[in-house]
């Protein structure tokens, strides 16, 4: 275990993919965990420390968060909503975090995505790459990420990014890693709404948690405003990472199949979900490739986990979902 020095954390969406993963790392690591969740019951499966600190609240009310962020040294923002609700509720979360952050001086880190910066066409995407977002949600999360970057800016608290390629890993249920990891432990050809043979990035949470964790026991490396990519497991096909799950479920005869994108857009009549989905087809068309040297300088060390790895932890946690059904 990593001498933590006795350093604390608030975790808002401890529940989730990212915040269960870095409750489970900080928690191994010693720190002190703080974390403010609405369904503490859910927190359940991930076996976190005893004297874990549980908050039950809801994470927009900035007077709450702020309470709970006192005497932390950090942060983690790691709450994500269904698309429909993002907005306004991620903006109201964010603000509260930012608050937060403000009030207390701990850093404040937060995993963004690629929605801001829009299309690429076949650009690898830097650390210091312009938002040029032309979406919906792309413009959602430039608002929040320039917010954040703003506190770091003006020396209120400092900010760590976090960009990496598609979340997958044992603490992860979403409907991307679904149509892969569900459909397999049921017994079922996994989907993909993109072409299967171009390249893909993925990103094993558990890693992410792990990098994220390594910078933060080292806050004199990192700048006031912090942007690092986690340019990890770049897979030359799509079809290459849903063949490696598939044998790791022990089906390897069951090949991957394209989801039709008419298929998307009849369900979007009356699905939310799908509706929102649809904003996004032109990352599984032209996919976002990640760059940047900034892992290299901060954490030379780092090794990312072996994609055969991963992916059987990943898909031994979804076996597991689905045993008490079949038992």
């Amino acid at each position: 275990m990593v001498d933590s020095g006795n350093r604390q954390a608030l975790i808002l969406g401890a529940a989730g993919g990212f915040g269960g993963a870095m409750a489970q790392e900080l928690g191994r690591r010693g720190w002190y965990l703080r974390l403010l969740v609405r369904d503490p019951a859910r927190l359940g499966r991930l076996g976190l420390p005893e004297d874990a600190d549980i908050v039950v609240g809801d994470a927009r009310d900035p007077a709450l968060v702020a309470h709970a962020a006192q005497g932390m040294d950090a942060i983690v923002h790691a709450v994500n909503l269904p698309y429909p609700q993002w907005d306004p509720a991620m903006r109201r979360i964010t603000a509260a975090a930012i608050e937060g952050a403000r009030a207390s001086g701990a850093r404040l880190v937060f995993p963004g995505n690629v929605y801001a910066f829009g299309r690429q066409d076949a650009r690898p995407l830097h650390e210091e790459a312009e938002r040029r977002p032309d979406t919906v949600k792309g413009r959602l999360r430039a608002d929040l990420e320039t917010a954040i970057e703003t506190l770091g800016r003006e020396g209120a608290a400092p900010v760590l990014i976090l960009r990496a390629g598609d979340f997958y890993g044992p603490t992860v249920r979403n409907g991307l890693t679904d149509m892969i990891f569900a459909r397999l432990a049921k017994g079922q050809a996994p989907r993909w709404p993109g072409p299967l043979d171009l390249p893909h990035q993925w990103c094993f949470v558990p890693d992410l948690a792990r990098l994220t964790a390594d910078l933060l026991e080292a806050p004199e490396r990192l700048a006031p405003v912090e942007h690092v990519h986690l340019t990890a497991q770049l897979f030359d096909t799509q079809r290459r990472f849903m063949e490696m799950a598939a044998a790791a479920a022990g089906h390897p005869r069951l090949g991957p199949k394209r989801l039709p994108w008419w298929l998307l857009r009849l369900a979007a009549l009356t699905d939310p979900v799908a509706r929102e989905l649809l904003e996004l087809r032109y990352l599984f068309d032209d996919p976002v490739v990640l760059t940047g040297n900034r892992l290299q300088v901060l954490v030379p060390d780092f090794r990312p986990t072996a994609p055969e790895r991963a992916i059987a932890a990943t898909m031994a946690a979804h076996a597991q979902d689905v045993r008490p059904a079949q038992g």
